[in-house]
């Protein structure tokens, strides 16, 4: 099982990367689950699927930490029963057989922060049981915050997003430090929104990254996306979906 995180700045495409990715990856018959981790639970309406069916974790966190808390007291294959249950009455399939989870967002002003639903992410990522998924797939909240929860220890790829603009490089930059600070086996970097003269050879060196790929800017992508359709099914062809195709490649070592 490959476990693998998807940050970057907020409005980089990092959701049309990661929706794309994980359904190219489950065409191929691999077992794949997306937890999507971003408040905004762009995720799930990306992969298909309305917001009124989902079921977000974060509403039912307390309870889920109290059964939690009890079967921590009989043992591992007790708690690692109790987490494929709670991860089964939460799972949403979409196209392609890919598999969702949602964290869910804030619920009303005041209400305080994701902390608690991270920690809860962390440990269920924990005791997920490695041969019923091929590839787990975070797409995390846009910026670094997550990192600092140690969300991402010890995961196989940090897939760090970027536009080819200063700011989204400076938080590319950021985000492939503290990947790194917990031990995160592999970075690579995408440039999304390339046009024919970005030199995205020199955000590789601004970067320190050997591993960049570029994603070709597609102005179909957002036709797609005004009509709740991803780009994959949308313009199957399409030079976006060619260059994620490239990154699922390298992830899977073909």
């Amino acid at each position: 099982m490959k476990k693998i995180i998807v940050t970057g700045k907020g409005g980089v495409g990092k959701t049309t990367v990661i929706a794309t990715l994980a359904r190219l990856l489950a065409r191929e018959d691999n077992k794949v689950l997306v937890v999507d981790c971003d408040p905004s639970m762009n995720l799930a309406m990306t992969l298909g699927v309305p917001l009124s069916a989902v079921m977000p974790i974060a509403e039912e966190r307390a309870n889920i930490h109290e059964e939690l808390e009890t079967s921590m007291d009989d043992g591992h294959e007790e708690i690692e029963g109790l987490i494929d249950e709670i991860i089964d009455d939460y799972i949403i399939e979409t196209d392609d057989g890919v598999k969702l989870i949602v964290m869910g967002t804030i619920p009303y002003g005041g209400s305080g922060c994701l902390c608690s639903s991270i920690a809860l992410l962390k440990l269920l990522i924990g005791y997920i049981r490695s041969e019923e998924h091929d590839f787990v797939m975070i797409d995390s909240q846009a910026g670094v915050e997550i990192f600092g929860r140690g969300l991402a220890s010890e995961f196989d790829f940090s897939l760090v997003v970027t536009e080819p603009m200063p700011k989204a490089i400076e938080v590319a930059r950021h985000i492939l430090k503290l990947s790194k600070d917990l031990g995160v086996k592999r970075q690579i970097v995408i440039v999304n929104k390339v046009e024919d003269d970005t030199d995205y050879a020199g955000i590789s060196r601004q970067l320190g990254c050997s591993e960049v790929y570029p994603v070709r800017y597609d102005h179909r992508v957002i036709e797609a996306d005004k009509k709740g359709v991803l780009i994959l099914d949308y313009v199957p062809q399409a030079p976006v979906v060619d260059d994620v195709k490239r990154i699922k490649e390298e992830i899977t070592g073909v």
